[in-house]
């Protein structure tokens, strides 16, 4: 089994690389810095696999397709794809998002997303077989005040994966969604040290108690990878310890002043 893996090299995507290539799978690290990614591929490739490291934008669709057809060229075929590579912009709200940060959250987390779609499908559907699986998050259904962009573009993957699942059933190609809850990655992290997130209020309304484990994300996309799984298609499995499954007790924040619209 070979698997292509968006924004491998670090966090969430090279948790579920490593979960893969533990199943046994070849990994296809595509991430826009291959420096990184290149220490993964060698801590996965000592796992018995073989993995390698394609440069790649996820925002740029002629990278994509290249980097899709060399990993069919180098692998000789390719069965998974999880598209995961995202970026985080937490913090302002609607009226104070720039274009900048709209676009390049839309660029990477929507555009990219089908992008990656696209060149599994012209991938898959000739040959049959494949699973295509999109990472989204709680926020692609569950608002969060000052991450439009980044709520916009996992709602978008939300129906682009069930549209995915209705054109390619027919030819063997499952499409399924995975929407994890906060994870303890570099990037919550780095958003608890901006004062961008508060970990202590989180874990008071989680009802597990506790953030999730990366690997738990993997070992998901394992199971939706496997041929125990052929039925589920158009799926968005959740986990988040049970977040999205209580009444919200989110903190309203009220204006400081007036804005002019």
């Amino acid at each position: 089994m070979t698997a292509i893996v968006t924004g491998a090299g670090t966090g969430l995507g090279r948790a579920i690389a490593r979960e893969l290539a533990l199943a046994g799978a070849n990994i296809a690290l595509l991430d826009i810095n291959p420096r990184g990614a290149a220490d993964a591929a060698e801590e996965f490739s000592r796992l018995g696999v073989e993995a390698r490291v394609y440069a790649v934008d996820v925002a740029d669709s002629g990278q994509v397709d290249a980097a899709f057809d060399a990993v069919k060229e180098d692998f000789g075929a390719l069965d998974v794809v999880v598209n995961n590579a995202g970026i985080s912009l937490v913090g302002p709200h609607i009226v104070e998002t720039t274009d900048a940060d709209w676009h390049a959250a839309i660029a990477v987390m929507q555009s990219g997303v089908f992008y990656c779609m696209r060149a599994a499908a012209r991938h898959m559907l000739p040959q049959g077989s494949g699973t295509v699986i999109n990472i989204s998050s709680i926020r692609g259904y569950s608002a969060n005040p000052g991450r439009i962009a980044y709520c916009a573009a996992k709602a978008a993957v939300l129906m682009m994966t069930k549209v995915a699942a209705a054109e390619w059933g027919p030819y063997g190609v499952r499409a399924n969604a995975i929407a994890p809850g906060v994870q303890r990655t570099e990037m919550w992290e780095d958003e608890v040290r901006r004062g961008a997130a508060d970990e202590e209020r989180l874990l008071r309304v989680t009802p597990a108690g506790r953030l999730g484990d990366p690997r738990e994300v993997g070992r998901l996309a394992v199971f939706l990878a496997s041929p125990d799984t052929t039925f589920i298609n158009g799926a968005c499995i959740s986990i988040d310890g049970g977040l999205t499954s209580v009444p919200a007790e989110g903190e309203v924040r009220r204006p400081s002043g007036q804005h002019r619209l």
